[in-house]
């Protein structure tokens, strides 16, 4: 991507739970990287796996690489990692802190997760969402269990490694 200069931040936090990552998740981390010069990505709900939450953390690990690899930025992106859930707010914050190391931002279009990390005293930027109504995991995991179109909604690249993983009716 060539030489890096003149960001905002050096470091943006993006946290999702990624179920399954679609068109508006590149979407927002492309926006991450136009105000910061790296990334850090957050898996949320690493521990949790049900109806909201089909894919495990492992796959999500695995997906979100290869769109790293596929996008062409992996020097722009530090790290990617695995935060459960945790049964109150301040736990979570501090958990987070600690496994991610140093940024200055957080990048997300989540209210709960913008409150509570703005309640701890962090930057928030919230980024506007694309096409929330299309693109939104809740949506495509109701297509896929519903056997209707929704390869149109992630990254190509993608498409054949969600069929085999998400559950259908």
């Amino acid at each position: 991507m060539g030489t890096i200069k003149n960001f905002p931040f050096p470091t943006a936090l993006v946290v999702g739970r990624w179920q399954p990552f679609h068109n508006g998740h590149l979407y927002l981390i492309k926006e991450t990287l136009k105000i910061s010069k790296r990334a850090i990505i957050v898996v949320g709900s690493s521990n949790a796996t049900d109806k909201n939450n089909p894919l495990n953390y492992q796959d999500r690990e695995k997906l979100l690489k290869k769109v790293i690899g596929k996008e062409k930025i992996a020097d722009r992106v530090a790290k990617i990692f695995a935060l459960p859930d945790y049964p109150d707010d301040k736990t979570w914050v501090k958990e987070l802190v600690r496994r991610a190391g140093e940024f200055q931002v957080v990048i997300g279009n989540n209210e709960w997760t913008n409150r509570v990390l703005q309640q701890a005293g962090y930057q928030v930027i919230t980024i506007p969402e694309l096409d929330r109504q299309r693109l939104q995991g809740t949506a495509i995991r109701q297509s896929v269990k519903q056997n209707r179109t929704w390869q149109d909604k992630v990254p190509n690249y993608l498409a054949d490694d969600l069929e085999k993983l998400l559950p259908s009716s």
